[in-house]
């Protein structure tokens, strides 16, 4: 395979080496992200290495850079489920990077289904097309907020159809028992068996124990992402749903869910990665009375209030807290909390508002009250965290257009203020840093958006080059 162009350089510092947290002798200890779980880079495929590539070099993509190494993109950004608009502007490219995309496309099967009728037109299509079905491996049904019962006329007939599939979606929905079969979750399990991801949309269900039947009819669930998620009987499941060996799940996304966190407590979940948000803090605190032993990884983002104590949480390796610059002063709260023995990693992810310049950010920090700071470096710096090796304080900004770019304060900057900031973890070489760039809307530098989310270092001078070609 072709290398990337000698005028393109790969950076590596201290500060960009791969997270400690993989580096101790831990077994299987991942990094947890937006979109779940997210492996560290030490086991990341090829695919994905190359893809986080493009973190160290120039946010400005040189048509130089090789066929395969494009192929390669868009096969990392199909796996993490990239929106449909990003992928059909790569697919404009060029043939090859259109038959690429294709092949990506054919591997899923997103339908908006608000009526029998859809479904059967559904069901008669995929029947024209069974080397289609054998290839999907994501099904993302939206029911337009109406019952479910088209997903169970599609489970009754599409039974052992879809042996690849490893990802459901479905949102916008209430599930009415009267309108299934009352084989429904045998149904499930013989449509769906083979199914890791299980994502869940403002779905509503008539009873806990409904959702713990549709977990248990999915025997190799290992994630689970729950957005207002609403169980309408709470009871006690416990010997309703029997659930061998407990409910055990690699990763669990939970936001505005409150009952699904009660679900989790009821069976006592084995759980090793949890993302949650500031709401949910009341709910979290039950959750790590009884997940305690298995939590590897935990994500708070938007802290909304203070009174966790995250110490029950015994063998938590690696803690990411997200929220805006003004959430330091609720981190550095939550931290003089807990005593967490085997932490290695604290990662604090920040989105200041727009313009992030150096003197806006230098303003931010400034305005926060000081012994916020103290307690910080003081807590992070003693007993507490024994274990500790790495924090790092990410600052994500976004601009709307590629001319603001220059505009946005650079790494080293931000570096030089916290480290004013909190001057034992920069003595100490624990303190990293990073600043990633959101581009809203490309500029006549920027040709093609790859992704509207992409977060690129703000580190680097930015130089025109040509547009990518149209290939016949």
């Amino acid at each position: 395979m072709e290398t990337l162009p000698t005028d393109i350089i790969l950076t590596h510092s201290s500060q960009d080496a791969h997270s400690v947290a993989d580096k101790v002798e831990v077994e299987e200890v991942t990094t947890v992200g937006k979109r779940n779980v997210r492996r560290s880079c030490w086991d990341a495929s090829i695919a994905e290495r190359t893809f986080m590539q493009l973190f160290d070099i120039c946010p400005v993509v040189s048509s130089r850079l090789p066929m395969e190494l494009w192929e390669r993109i868009i096969d990392f950004m199909a796996s993490r489920d990239e929106d449909s608009y990003n992928m059909q502007t790569l697919g404009q490219v060029c043939r090859g990077w259109s038959i690429r995309r294709r092949f990506h496309y054919d591997k899923r099967l997103k339908k908006r289904l608000v009526d029998r009728k859809q479904v059967y037109q559904l069901i008669s299509a995929l029947g024209e097309h069974p080397e289609r079905c054998r290839a999907i491996r994501a099904v993302w049904f939206d029911f337009g907020g109406r019952p479910i019962g088209p997903f169970g006329s599609f489970a009754v007939r599409m039974m052992q159809k879809l042996p690849q599939v490893e990802r459901l979606r479905l949102e916008e929905c209430t599930w009415e028992t009267g309108q299934l079969h009352t084989q429904v979750f045998l149904h499930v399990a013989l449509t769906f068996g083979s199914i890791t991801l299980l994502t869940l949309y403002k779905v509503t269900f008539p009873s806990a124990v409904v959702f713990g039947r549709l977990v248990r009819a999915l025997p190799r669930l290992s994630s689970l992402n729950c957005l207002q998620v609403q169980l309408q009987k709470c009871c006690n499941v416990a010997g309703a749903v029997r659930v061998p060996g407990s409910l055990r799940l690699d990763a669990a996304d939970l936001h505005r869910s409150d009952d699904v966190f009660d679900f989790f407590v009821l069976i006592s979940v084995h759980l090793r990665h949890l993302t949650c948000y500031g709401g949910d803090l009341e709910k979290l605190q039950e959750l790590l009375a009884v997940s305690a032993e298995s939590l590897l990884t935990l994500e708070v983002s938007f802290i909304r209030e203070v009174s966790v104590d995250l110490t029950p949480a015994v063998n938590l390796r690696v803690l990411v807290l997200n929220g805006g610059l003004e959430g330091i002063t609720d981190a550095a709260r939550i931290l003089s909390r807990a005593s967490l023995l085997k932490l290695v990693e604290v990662t604090i992810v920040s989105w200041p508002a727009n313009p992030a310049t150096f003197v806006s950010i230098q303003r931010k920090l400034n305005s926060i009250d000081s012994d916020s700071f103290a307690d910080m470096d003081r807590i992070l710096s003693g007993k507490q965290f024994p274990a500790l090796q790495r924090v790092t304080f990410s600052l994500c900004c976004s601009v709307l257009f590629s001319s603001e770019v220059m505009d946005v304060v650079s790494e080293r900057s931000w570096r030089t203020l916290l480290s004013s900031k909190l001057p034992a973890l920069h003595t100490s070489d624990r303190l990293l840093s990073s600043v990633t760039l959101e581009v809203m809307q490309p500029g006549p530098h920027y040709p093609i958006p790859i992704h509207q989310n992409l977060l690129l270092p703000a580190t680097y001078a930015l130089a025109p080059v040509p547009s990518l070609p149209r290939v016949p």
